[in-house]
């Protein structure tokens, strides 16, 4: 992909993905309810723009300083980069004319970007899975960014966009890398199908619980790491990872660990669910349920297992 059309997909990716994480939030409140309603203008500019009320301003752009490495086989060659991948830093900035409902959209957005670190570009081509990064920057650098911008320092988040694939000539990778067939007995599909299902499971469920109430979340999330040993942020890390080596049909027996974490603590779900001495049928149906996210990691496991001792 070249630069300037990562970009404009980064620009759009981004815009889509702040976009549907809070419509339904504000349906019917007039702050942020379409795509029209943002802007990629400088935060100095939206003002004068009535219909806009959310600004995502491209302020910096950069390239790595590293070149990335193509992943390949264990026994085959790894392929640098062509082009350095492209960092990317946005200023987030609602202007809502309320100051209630500017801190409203920016902790929405918050949320949204803590639930799910990774979005993804598409262009004709392929897809691109992007990681989004909160900056955590001082008060300092943001009086110098907006003295840069010409206008009074504002409520606003920084945040910072590159690429988590990385980047190649396609006609390198076609003469130079080993493309390794699928391994012989193994059902690529339907191992798809189970990753596609486990993660869906813990993206939905670990969004609904940072959309709870604070004490809350603050129980469930202490609970989770108290049964797994890591974290929400962690685990989705975990699975997301493990998607792209199946992509890559690298090795994932580095994985097996976490989703056994995963598997134990719904586990640990279903004890405490079936436990109680009065189970409604609403309660029974979320044991079956659970019980089939058990059995979808179990199964899960098993595939990757059989997958990591055959022969490469």
């Amino acid at each position: 992909m070249d630069q300037a059309a990562f970009i404009l997909n980064a620009d759009v990716a981004l815009a889509n993905f702040i976009s549907h994480g809070i419509e339904k939030e504000f349906a019917g409140k007039n702050i942020v309810t379409s795509m029209q309603q943002i802007s990629f203008s400088s935060p100095k500019t939206i003002d004068t723009i009535g219909t806009r009320k959310l600004s995502i301003f491209l302020y910096d752009v950069t390239e790595e300083t590293t070149a990335r490495t193509i992943s390949a086989p264990e026994d085959g060659p790894k392929i640098r980069a062509t082009q350095r991948p492209l960092v990317l830093r946005y200023l987030v900035t609602p202007s809502t004319g309320n100051d209630k409902d500017d801190h409203a959209l920016i902790e929405k957005i918050i949320r949204v970007l803590e639930a799910s670190p990774f979005i993804v570009s598409s262009n004709d081509e392929n897809n691109v899975r992007l990681s989004v990064k909160i900056d955590s920057l001082s008060l300092d650098e943001l009086s110098k960014l907006w003295i840069a911008l010409g206008t009074p320092l504002r409520l606003s988040l920084s945040l910072t966009v590159s690429s988590v694939d990385p980047w190649h000539d396609p006609q390198t990778l076609a003469t130079d890398t080993t493309v390794t067939p699928p391994t012989q007995g193994l059902d690529t599909k339907h191992v798809s199908q189970l990753y596609q299902a486990v993660l869906k499971t813990f993206t939905e469920q670990s969004t609904g619980w940072r959309d709870r109430n604070i004490l809350f979340k603050q129980f469930v999330l202490r609970d989770f790491k108290k049964n797994t040993t890591m974290t929400a942020e962690e685990m989705l890390i975990s699975l997301n990872n493990l998607g792209d080596k199946l992509e890559q049909q690298g090795p994932t027996a580095q994985f097996v660990t976490s989703l056994n974490l995963l598997a134990g603590y719904y586990e640990h779900q279903f004890d405490q669910l079936k436990g109680l001495r009065r189970v409604s049928r609403k309660q029974r149906e979320n044991l079956e349920t659970i019980n089939t996210w058990i059995k979808d990691i179990k199964t899960l496991v098993e595939a990757l297992d059989g997958k990591n001792l055959s022969p490469q």
